[in-house]
C-alpha cells in the first residue's frame, strides 16, 4: 500500500478500498440505518451520537456493531465530512484484536493526525507497540501508519521501527519498511545516509519475495536516481531479475524492465541473452508491459541499425494487436508510440497501413492520431491507398477530421514527390465541392505544395482562381494562403490584379493583421509583374495602410515598402522577392533531436505530450531523478559491506 505523502493523499482511495473490500455486511448502527446510509447526507448531531457509541462499553462486546460504527466513520471521512472530533475515541479504539478495525483506525489517524497534532503524539506509543506485535499484518500496518503521521518531531520514533522492519521475517513488513525509508528521506536525508539505509535496501534486491524486490527497486529509483541504480544493476543482477520476472505483478514488471533498460551489455551475446529473456513479455496481454519490453529491445539495439530493424518488426505485431483490440485510451497510447517509431522507421509499418484506417466508432482524438500515423508511414509502395482513404474522410459533416485528413495529404505530397500529382488531383476535386471550410483548408495545403513543386501550378491554379472568385474563403490561414498564391503566381492568373483589387477595396472590412500584411506583399510583387494594372491600386493601398494606425506591424510594413520603392525600385525588387529559392523540405517542430529524446523516454508520458521530460515535469522532480542520496553506494559489493554489521574488536 502506498504511503501518504505531501504531494499525494491516498487516504480517500484506501478508505474506499476498505469499505468495498469488507466481506461482512455492515450491521445497523443505533440511531442510524444500515450500510446503505453511508453515502447520503448525515443527520445533524450524528457525530456526537457516534462518539457516544464509541465510548459505550456494551458496543465493545459486539465486534460486528463496533465494526459497523467504524465503517460509518471512514465512510463519512471519505465523503469529506469532518470527523476530527472523534480523534480521541479512535485512538482508544486501536486497542483491539480485530484486524479490520485496526485498519480503519490507522486510516483515520493518518488522515486527521495533522489537524490533531497534540493528540497524535499519544498514539505513537501504541503504534510502536503494535510494530512489535506477533502478527506480521499488524506490524506492517502499524509501521505504515507510523510513517504516515504528518506530525512534527516524530523522526526519532520512526527510525528504529523502520530499521527493524527492513530485516523482519515477514515479507509484508519488509516491503512496507522499504517504502517507509522514503518518508525518512523527506524528514532527514542525512539520517538515511548515516544509518546506511540505502545500502540495506540495495541488499533487499536479492530478497526471496518479489514484492519486496519491486518496492526496493522503486525506493532506490527515488533515492539514488536512474544513474545511481544502474551502478547496482550489473549483469548478474540483471539476469537474476529477468529470471524472476514472471513472479512479479504487472506494475512491478514495468518497473523491473525500466531498470533493465539501463543495462549496458558488454557484448552481442549479452544483448541477445537479455532479448531472449524478454521475448515472451512481448506476448503479454498488458499494454504497459509490452511497451516496457519494447523499450528495452529498442535501447539495446540503438547502436546496431542492422539488428534494430529486425527488432522493430518483432515489436510491431504485439503493438498492432493491442491497438486494435483494446479500449480507446489504450489505442491512443499505443498509437502515440507507433507514431514515434514511424518517424524513425516508416518502412516497418508500410505493409500494415490498413490497420490505421480510421473507423467510424473511433473517438476524434484516436482518428486524428491514426491520420498522423498514415501520413508518416506513407511510402512509394502504399501512398495511393492512403491518399484514397484520406480523401474519403473529407466531408461537410466532420470539419475537424476533414482538415486533419487534408493536412496529412499535403504533408505526404511534400515528403513524397511521387504522391504530389495525386494529391493535387484530390485537392482540385475537393475545391470543386464548394464547402467553405474544406475549400479553405485545401487552399492552405495547395500553397505548401506550390512552394515546393512550382511545376504543378497549372494543375491547381484554375481551381484556386475559381475559389477566389467565389468569395467563400473563410479563415485567416486560408485567406493568407490565397493572397500569397495571387501574388506569387500573378503572371499565370489573368484575373490576379482584379481579385486583389476586391480585397484592397474591402480593406476596412478585413481586420486580420496577417491578411493585411500578406496583401501588401502580394500587391507589391504583382506590381513588378504587371505594373500598368497594379499602379493605381497599389498607390491607393499604400495611402490607406500608411494612414491606418490600428496595427503597428501593418503600418510599418506599408511605410517600409513605400520608402524602399521610392528610394530605389530595382533594389526593392531584390529585397521583396528575395531571389528564386525552391523549398526542398519543411522542418518539423522539434525535428530529429526531439524524436531521439522521445525515443529515450519511450513508454512515458513524454511520448503522449510530444515533448521532452524537462518541459512538462516540475524542475524539482526532474532533478531528483538524477540525484543520489548516498553517493557511497556505487556497487552491490559496497552495499553489502555497508549493511553488514561491524565485527566487535578482538
Amino acid at each position: 500500500a502506498p504511503l501518504r505523502c505531501a504531494r499525494c493523499n491516498y487516504t480517500r482511495y484506501w478508505s474506499a478500498v476498505l469499505l468495498f473490500a469488507s466481506k461482512d455486511k455492515m450491521a445497523p448502527v443505533a440511531g442510524g440505518g444500515g450500510g446503505g446510509g453511508l453515502f447520503v447526507d448525515h443527520k445533524k448531531g450524528e457525530i456526537q451520537e457516534i462518539k457516544g457509541l464509541l465510548r459505550d462499553s456494551s458496543v465493545d462486546k459486539d465486534p460486528k456493531q463496533k465494526r459497523a460504527i467504524m465503517e460509518k466513520v471512514v465512510g463519512y471521512m471519505t465523503l469529506g465530512i469532518d470527523m476530527s472530533p472523534l480523534f480521541s475515541e479512535m485512538i482508544m479504539a486501536t486497542a483491539t484484536k480485530d484486524l479490520v478495525q485496526k485498519k480503519m483506525c490507522y486510516l483515520y489517524l493518518s488522515n486527521y493526525a495533522e489537524q490533531q497534532a497534540e493528540l497524535a503524539l499519544l498514539v505513537i506509543n501504541t503504534l510502536q507497540k503494535d510494530s512489535r506485535d506477533e502478527d506480521p499484518m499488524v506490524r506492517g500496518l502499524a509501521l505504515r501508519c507510523l510513517c504516515s503521521l504528518n506530525v512534527n518531531n516524530t523522526l526519532e520514533y520512526l527510525v528504529d521501527p523502520v530499521i527493524k522492519g527492513l530485516s523482519d521475517a515477514s515479507p509484508y513488513v519488509r516491503k512496507t519498511a522499504v517504502m517507509c525509508v522514503l518518508r525518512l528521506r523527506e524528514l532527514s536525508a542525512e539520517l538515511v545516509v548515516d544509518r546506511g539505509l540505502v545500502a540495506k535496501i540495495a541488499t533487499l534486491l536479492n530478497d526471496r519475495d518479489p514484492q519486496v524486490v519491486a518496492n526496493s527497486v522503486h525506493a532506490l529509483l527515488s533515492l539514488q536516481g536512474r544513474k545511481g541504480l544502474s551502478k547496482l544493476i550489473d549483469k548478474s543482477m540483471t539476469v537474476k531479475l529477468l529470471k524472476r520476472l514472471h513472479d512479479f505483478n504487472e506494475w512491478s514488471q514495468c518497473l523491473i524492465l525500466q531498470v533493465v533498460g539501463d543495462f549496458k551489455p558488454a557484448s552481442d551475446d549479452e544483448m541477445f541473452e537479455v532479448m531472449n529473456f524478454l521475448d515472451e513479455r512481448l506476448r503479454h496481454n498488458n499494454s504497459a508491459v509490452v511497451l516496457a519490453a519494447s523499450k528495452v529491445f529498442i535501447k539495446l539495439t540503438a547502436s546496431k541499425p542492422e539488428v534494430k530493424n529486425h527488432v522493430l518488426m518483432r515489436v510491431k505485431g504485439p503493438l498492432l494487436t493491442l491497438m486494435t483490440g483494446g479500449s480507446a485510451e489504450v489505442a491512443y497510447t499505443l498509437l502515440a508510440h507507433i507514431l514515434l517509431l514511424a518517424h524513425k522507421s516508416p518502412a516497418v509499418f508500410e505493409d500494415d497501413h490498413a490497420a490505421f484506417f480510421p473507423r467510424y466508432s473511433d473517438p476524434n482524438h484516436v482518428q486524428g492520431l491514426k491520420i498522423q500515423v498514415l501520413c508518416n508511414i506513407a511510402t512509394e509502395k502504399n501512398h495511393r491507398a492512403i491518399i484514397q482513404e484520406l480523401a474519403c474522410l473529407v466531408s461537410a459533416f466532420d470539419i475537424d477530421l476533414s482538415q486533419k485528413a487534408m493536412q496529412a495529404m499535403g504533408d505526404m505530397a511534400v515528403r513524397l514527390p511521387l504522391a504530389a500529382p495525386l494529391v493535387c488531383q484530390k485537392l482540385v476535386s475537393l475545391l470543386g465541392k464548394g464547402i467553405s471550410p474544406v475549400s479553405g483548408e485545401a487552399i492552405s495545403v495547395a500553397k505548401d505544395i506550390l512552394r515546393k513543386y512550382t511545376h504543378l501550378a497549372p494543375n491547381l491554379l484554375p481551381s484556386l482562381t475559381q475559389a477566389a472568385r467565389s468569395q467563400t474563403v473563410e479563415g485567416s490561414v486560408a485567406k493568407v494562403s490565397l493572397v500569397w498564391i495571387l501574388g506569387q503566381f500573378g503572371t499565370d492568373i489573368p484575373d490576379a490584379p482584379y481579385l486583389l483589387e476586391e480585397k484592397i477595396d474591402a480593406w476596412e472590412e478585413e481586420d486580420d493583421p496577417a491578411v493585411r500584411c500578406e496583401l501588401l506583399t502580394a500587391a507589391v510583387k504583382l506590381f513588378y509583374a504587371r505594373p500598368p494594372e497594379m499602379q493605381h491600386m497599389l498607390g491607393r493601398l499604400f495611402q490607406t495602410a500608411i494612414a491606418d494606425a490600428s496595427n503597428v506591424d501593418v503600418h510599418d510594413r506599408a511605410l517600409f515598402y513605400y520608402r524602399l520603392m521610392t528610394a530605389d525600385p530595382e533594389e526593392a525588387r531584390h529585397v521583396i522577392f528575395g531571389g528564386d529559392v525552391t523549398v526542398d523540405r519543411f522542418l518539423d517542430e522539434g525535428g530529429p533531436e526531439l524524436h531521439d529524446q522521445l525515443l529515450e523516454a519511450f513508454g512515458t508520458l513524454s511520448v503522449l505530450y510530444g515533448m521532452a521530460e524537462d518541459r512538462w515535469l516540475p524542475e524539482s522532480e526532474a532533478s531528483a531523478a538524477h540525484t543520489m542520496t548516498d553517493p557511497s553506494v556505487t556497487s552491490m559489493q559496497a552495499a553489502i559491506a555497508q549493511s553488514s554489521p561491524a565485527r566487535p574488536p578482538p
